[in-house]
């Protein structure tokens, strides 16, 4: 049985009783210590405990309770947080408080844009009869689970900006809230439509909608008076097809002869990642990826124009590999959810997307439904899913852990997600953004058996040098001579595995599984200094099992002392700088006498 963590720590308070705007302010300042924006310095520096962190906002200084975590990652206590200007106690509101940030004043007007509106947004989705009658998602799994979890980025302050979106828009097309959706239809000219399906039209359509809708579909040409051997049908979001329509856009549609067909077709509702739908009328169909031109967290979610048509070719590249690989079925079972068809507006199809607007606006990547992926009595867990608290007071694994113990549940759970991804990485030189969105546990009765990985086309790496012999480069087919004179380090080709490991490093251990590192001190007790030590062990044991990697795992640098990582708010508040990485301490380096390295000694080198 597992023991609770007798105190109460304030990561624990601040999960279950945080404001909207706590939240947002101590997300804030807990990314501008961690990618070095402003300087932190701690009054114990050899304390890996919570302790009285300082550190200088502009003109401001700052005092408050927090902790430095494994790779800087930081916590605060913001209920401790406190103001000082010329050693006098002030009150800081947000709008204050953002202009004393690094970054132009244009910048701050956008970031603070994207901050306020994500208080308004959380406050009115906690608010909403949907979202409070939902008391426990222990019973969940799959897509209801995926679309459960509310909480949003754990580490980005604009967790739930969602700009764009109006009022109605969000109660109607958030996870949250959506009761269900139909799709809205266009109709493209065959000559800018790039059409990457794995049967004729009207096959396809069949397959995927069903005889009625498919006939319905055909109809709709006609009423408009088109013919199926001139235009191809795509999908679009229904807040999609407004904004185009109604938009500065609206002259491209009708210069490309784009036809509007109305909404037809099954219900979808959105994922946490709201531009992949889930069927709702039939789950066991494909759930299906759509631009979505709304910011939110990071970046615009529109798709990435030249992704579309390679998503098909990039995921039957991922499948043959893990096909052709024993181990990948049998010692660190990976499964995957392939993207098998698109379609997209391209302004010449064949080639890679330029620079025309409407190019990632208008698109479709179908992707394999979870169902067809599970076995019979297996359940899919998003990734993070584990590090949620429950309104009981209770974390989401509470159950599991009481079952199983919590060691032997957590060895078998880093074993099965981090396993596949290295083994991809070392063996075969592919890298995989397993981030906490895209990565699922299958399980069984809460005990994880294999990893399960999806959204492929924008978020595979590979270097030429560091490829395995065995491992073939992707052919991507007519695009091809494109990718070819791309500079690396652009697309999916990267310069070496310096670039691999970042990727994987970053999803998998620095914003992924440092949540549940967290998660498991404040529940129970259990030290993040161990947590990382359990990580060290089953990389080095995955290493002497395959001593033929040895020379490809050191070329990965992964246990040197410091590692660089993505600097995610950097890029909203100095975009134009160049420098948007940041160093961190490597909780799995080891010291000269055969320990990990502490978090403390690296972080106040770096931070004093």
């Amino acid at each position: 049985m597992a023991l609770r963590n007798p105190v109460t720590e304030p990561a624990l308070v601040a999960a279950l009783a945080e404001t909207p705007q706590q939240r947002v302010l101590r997300q804030l300042l807990e990314a501008l210590l961690f990618e070095g924006l402003v300087p932190c310095y701690k009054t114990d520096s050899h304390s890996e405990g919570w302790q009285w962190l300082n550190f200088p906002v502009g003109t401001l200084q700052a005092r408050c309770r927090g902790r430095v975590r494994g790779f800087s990652r930081v916590r605060l206590d913001i209920d401790t947080l406190s103001f000082y200007r010329n050693e006098r106690p002030v009150t800081v509101d947000l709008p204050a408080l953002v202009q004393e940030l690094p970054g132009s004043r244009s910048q701050h007007r956008v970031l603070l844009q994207e901050l306020t509106a994500t208080i308004a947004n959380e406050e009115q989705l906690r608010n909403s009869h949907q979202t409070r009658r939902l008391h426990s998602r222990r019973s969940l799994h799959g897509e209801a689970l995926d679309r459960a979890i509310h909480e949003g980025h754990p580490y980005h302050p604009c967790f739930k900006s969602r700009l764009g979106f109006g009022t109605d828009d969000l109660m109607r097309y958030s996870p949250e809230t959506s009761a269900s959706f139909r799709l809205y239809w266009v109709a493209v000219p065959r000559r800018y439509l790039d059409s990457q399906l794995p049967a004729p039209d009207l096959a396809f359509w069949q397959a995927e909608l069903g005889e009625e809708p498919a006939f319905l579909l055909r109809a709709a040409f006609h009423r408009v008076g088109i013919d199926w051997q001139d235009y191809g049908a795509v999908p679009m979001h229904p807040w999609q097809w407004q904004h185009l329509s109604t938009g500065p856009l609206a002259k491209q549609l009708e210069d490309f002869a784009i036809r509007d067909l109305g909404p037809l077709g099954d219900r979808y509702q959105p994922s946490q990642s709201l531009r992949s739908l889930f069927n709702t009328n039939r789950p066991d169909k494909a759930s299906i990826k759509l631009p979505l031109g709304i910011h939110n967290t990071s970046s615009r979610r529109h798709l990435e124009p030249h992704s579309v048509p390679s998503a098909p070719t990039i995921s039957r590249w991922l499948e043959r590999i893990v096909e052709s690989d024993p181990r990948l079925s049998r010692d660190y079972p990976l499964r995957l959810l392939p993207e098998y068809a698109s379609l997209s507006f391209s302004a010449q199809p064949g080639t890679l997307p330029g620079q025309h607007p409407l190019e990632g606006e208008l698109a479709a990547i179908w992707r394999t439904s979870l169902s067809a992926r599970l076995h019979e009595g297996e359940q899919a867990v998003p990734l993070n899913a584990l590090f949620q608290w429950q309104p009981d007071g209770q974390p989401f694994i509470e159950s599991w852990i009481e079952r199983y113990g919590l060691e032997p549940w957590l060895n078998a759970t880093l074993s099965a997600l981090i396993l596949p991804v290295w083994h991809m990485l070392a063996a075969h030189g592919v890298g995989l953004e397993a981030h906490a969105q895209n990565s699922l546990l299958v399980m069984r009765e809460g005990w994880p058996n294999a990893l399960l990985l999806r959204d492929f086309h924008d978020s595979v790496e590979y270097a030429r040098n560091y490829l395995a012999a065995t491992t073939p480069e992707p052919n991507l087919g007519e695009r091809q001579a494109g990718y070819e004179q791309a500079p690396d380090d652009l697309y999916y080709r990267m310069t070496g595995p310096e670039a691999l490991r970042e990727l994987a490093v970053d999803t998998l251990f620095i914003y992924n599984l440092s949540e549940l590192a967290l998660l498991l001190e404040d529940a129970y007790g259990f030290a993040e200094t161990r947590f990382w030590a359990r990580v060290r062990a089953l990389l080095d044991q995955y290493a002497q099992q395959h001593p033929e990697l040895q020379r490809r795992l050191s070329r990965l640098g992964w246990d040197q002392p410091r590692l660089k990582t993505e600097s995610l708010l950097t890029r909203k508040l100095q975009p134009d700088t160049g420098t948007l990485s940041h160093w961190v301490p490597n909780p799995l380096a080891i010291t000269p006498t055969g320990t990990p390295t502490p978090f403390t000694d690296h972080q106040q080198a770096r931070l004093s």
